[in-house]
């Protein structure tokens, strides 16, 4: 825990946008002392935080603060709020054409949870809670591939939404991941269950790889 706003800046206007910039300023430090080269926006309103560069692989990277153990996943929001509250919400789930990683950050504590958005494609869900995202705490290898155990830097970067499932079975087969044979529950969740048997090998794969 680190002190917060001791200087009383405005918590729903200046200080919210500084602890944003901060959030992702502690995935950039993060990521680089596990050995990673990132590249930081230049521009707020770019459409990911941050690039991250291993082996040649670029990763889109999109950075989630929160402080309440529940991170909000979406992008978007009320076109022309600020003048009209009945403006249309574009609010929607971050997806594969946003960025290839969401890294939520814990404000209070600085903890990073390395979430693939192959598991926001496949849930659909717009939020995550700190239970669910557990598996995913500080999984900085998650970024690594090629190595035997891992998938390929293009596999890691695009998901494997697009693979088949024998080519799916093939990867699980190879990093010694277990698809159940009935629904996948995901850990730290209350009634999420996918049956897919595409969608629970790509599952499967991605927890394996947190090990």
């Amino acid at each position: 825990m680190w002190n917060r706003n001791i200087t009383g800046l405005d918590a729903k206007g200046t200080f919210r946008s500084l602890n944003g910039a901060a959030d992702e300023n502690v995935f950039i430090g993060k990521a680089s002392k596990a050995g990673f080269f990132c590249f930081f926006k230049v521009w707020r309103d770019m459409p990911y935080d941050a690039v991250l560069d291993y082996e040649h692989i670029l990763y889109r990277v999109e950075v989630k603060g929160s402080s309440s153990g529940t991170y909000n996943l979406t992008r978007g929001g009320r076109s022309g709020a600020q003048i009209n509250r009945h403006a249309e919400n574009r609010t929607r789930r971050i997806e594969r054409s946003d960025c290839d990683f969401v890294v939520c950050v814990d404000s209070n504590n600085g903890d990073c949870y390395i979430l693939p958005v192959d598991i926001l494609d496949i849930t659909n869900r717009k939020n995550f809670g700190t239970r669910a995202l557990e598996p995913f705490k500080e999984k900085w290898q998650l970024f690594i591939h090629d190595d035997a155990t891992r998938l390929t830097g293009s596999q890691t970067r695009d998901g494997l939404l697009s693979l088949s499932l024998p080519a799916l079975q093939s990867v699980a087969t190879r990093i010694g991941a277990i698809v159940p044979a009935g629904d996948f529950r995901l850990p730290g969740t209350t009634g999420l269950r996918i049956a897919d048997e595409k969608e629970k090998t790509i599952l499967a794969i991605w927890y394996k790889l947190c090990e």
